[in-house]
């Protein structure tokens, strides 16, 4: 499985059709999806959070998915680590990120950041669209209800 094979530290390039496969969520666990850039003051601000309640809850997993231009590829390597970047982290390869997002998440929001709850399979169980908190992801991920990890769609900030 793609995801797994994918390690915390340099963020990976990534095509379309990688990405589509990481979204599909083939693993057994709630699969939590962040897209963001690094230009995007919000984004930057919700990373501690999302990371924090990612990495405490081992029934869930994590992905950054950077909408920057290919050019800006240093500018995400340094990102990763200027930010302590604790998830996998993905560049996505396109000369339009936001149209190529818009192709692989149905009802695209058209703005950023954007989390992404799917379920093993693939089905989204929530989506949080702007700045978002522990407790909204928490929420959003029905942490510690009967039944594990799933979820409402919800708004952020």
């Amino acid at each position: 499985m793609l995801l797994l094979s994918l390690t915390v530290g340099a963020p990976v390039a990534l095509q379309e059709a990688q990405l589509a496969e990481l979204l599909a969520n083939s693993s057994d666990k709630t699969l939590v999806v962040n897209f963001f850039a690094t230009w995007c003051t919000p984004c930057i601000r919700e990373l501690p959070a999302l990371q924090t309640v990612v990495l405490n809850h081992p029934e869930v997993r994590g992905l950054l998915v950077s909408l920057d231009e290919v050019r800006d590829a240093p500018r995400v390597a340094h990102f990763a680590v200027e930010q302590s970047v604790r998830l996998p982290l993905v560049h996505l390869q396109s000369t339009t990120p936001s149209a190529t997002a818009a192709r692989l998440v149905s009802n695209w929001p058209d703005r950023i950041p954007v989390t992404l709850v799917l379920a093993p399979g693939g089905a989204e169980t929530a989506r949080l669209v702007g700045n978002i908190d522990a407790i909204a992801l928490e929420g959003a991920l029905s942490l510690g209800a009967p039944g594990g990890a799933g979820g409402v769609r919800a708004g952020g900030r």
